[in-house]
């Protein structure tokens, strides 16, 4: 009797699957980081080390990622510090930031997140401490501008200063605590101006108004600046200048001390070259966002 070999079909059955298995592999490989006839990238993409001018990654560690749609960043993107671990995730319209961000610290804690619409913050904003204690709480109407309670906090999560806002003006009794939670003064404002007499500080002395301006404790403060002022003016570290960055854009506007800015404000220009925050900064310590205007 002739003998048949019964494995014959079901080893060429498992042979064909995985050669299936294999080319869909090498297929969904190749499908990111591509461009169209015109050059136009498209479709997902991984921006890696060798493709970034940062040499602090390593040339496949990625750097960053999402979808490209005729060369525009659409939708969620991702970016990643060299270490690997996420450094932001910002949702994006037509190449801007548009909706949803949140930017994380190098040990991966939660720094910053809110919405972004129209080149400014809008809706609810939140900013941490890097131990993932809460620093600020603000909200900001659709035109960009802060309104309802705002609030500063202790690294220790208590909370430091508190007001109301209207329209971006201090409106109300402001409210400032010690890193305990104590009360340890109180103010009133009306249209972003103190009213005469109405400190109270919880020593049992009341005062008169006084040209203050409230800095939280925890305020970060400027750094020595790269920046350079035009070609008609020398900067030498002091007094009133106009700084710029590499590209002509108006970065520091204000009194500056010892190279650093003291009074006045911070443009902080994305890749693309926006305005994506105004940093305003006393006695040399930033104290709060400026509004930003419609950029066409």
């Amino acid at each position: 009797m002739e003998s048949k070999n019964i494995f014959t079909p079901r080893l060429i059955t498992l042979s064909f699957l995985l050669c299936l298995f294999t080319g869909l592999m090498a297929a969904d490989a190749t499908e990111f980081n591509k461009k169209d006839d015109q050059g136009r990238k498209q479709g997902y993409w991984q921006i890696l080390g060798f493709m970034n001018a940062d040499v602090a990654y390593g040339s496949d560690a990625i750097v960053e990622e999402g979808t490209y749609v005729d060369d525009r960043k659409e939708g969620l993107w991702k970016k990643y510090y060299p270490s690997g671990v996420l450094k932001s995730e910002i949702s994006y319209l037509g190449d801007r930031p548009n909706g949803f961000y949140s930017v994380y610290y190098s040990n991966g804690k939660l720094e910053e997140k809110g919405n972004w619409a129209r080149n400014k913050n809008t809706g609810e904003f939140n900013r941490y401490h890097s131990n993932g204690n809460p620093q600020q709480e603000f909200f900001f109407n659709d035109k960009g501008i802060r309104n309802g309670t705002q609030r500063y906090f202790h690294e220790n999560g208590q909370i430091s200063l508190e007001v109301a806002i209207v329209d971006g003006k201090e409106s109300g009794v402001m409210k400032r605590y010690d890193e305990k939670g104590k009360l340890i003064e109180e103010k009133k404002l009306v249209d972003g101006k103190l009213v005469e007499g109405s400190i109270v500080r919880y020593d049992g002395v009341k005062k008169s108004a006084e040209p203050m301006v409230e800095i939280p404790a925890n305020a970060k403060t400027s750094e020595p600046t790269q920046d350079k002022t035009n070609q008609a003016h020398k900067f030498n570290g002091n007094g009133e200048n106009v700084l710029y960055n590499q590209n002509q854009q108006v970065t520091q506007v204000g009194e500056f001390k010892n190279g650093r800015l003291w009074n006045g404000k911070w443009n902080r220009y994305d890749a693309q070259g926006i305005v994506t925050r105004i940093e305003i900064y006393k006695n040399g310590k930033y104290v709060g966002d400026g509004v930003l205007e419609e950029q066409q």
